[in-house]
């Protein structure tokens, strides 16, 4: 999920005017801050401006890519940076790019077709997709 600089400057400008309309709202009520109204009240101005963030979030940069139970092992994209040494890189699922980690020891290099085994967080957990397929065609031809 990659935002363009146009689109994270925007949110980012969103939610820097809702934390500056509860500055100065906390200034000039420094006084009566603790009254149970004025505590409502900022937690009101958080509130709506988290809301307008995440709307902006899912309008701006929504994800394709939805996991389910089971159907991870569905999902192949292309890596494209990163990996070589290092067990981590990133990689191209319907056109939006996610962090990702090599399960085992495998060989992963930009350009490689990757199969997504399963997710933890924001990572994706990758194997390579021709090792994949060589195993099942392995242990179908052993049983």
């Amino acid at each position: 999920m990659i935002l363009v600089h146009r689109q994270l400057w925007l949110i980012l400008a969103v939610e820097t005017v809702f934390f500056i309309v509860l500055a100065i709202w906390v200034l000039t009520r420094l006084d009566r801050l603790l009254e149970p109204a004025s505590l409502i009240t900022a937690l009101v101005i958080i509130v709506v401006g988290d809301l307008v963030t995440v709307l902006l979030m899912q309008r701006l940069a929504p994800t394709r890519i939805i996991f389910s139970a089971g159907n991870a092992g569905e999902l192949f994209g292309k890596a494209v940076a990163g990996f070589g040494k290092e067990p981590y890189g990133y990689i191209v699922i319907r056109g939006e790019q996610w962090a990702a980690r090599i399960r085992g020891q495998q060989l992963i290099e930009p350009g490689d077709r990757v199969q997504v085994v399963s997710r933890g967080g924001l990572t994706l957990l990758v194997e390579h997709a021709d090792q994949i397929s060589d195993g099942r065609s392995s242990s179908s031809k052993r049983g």
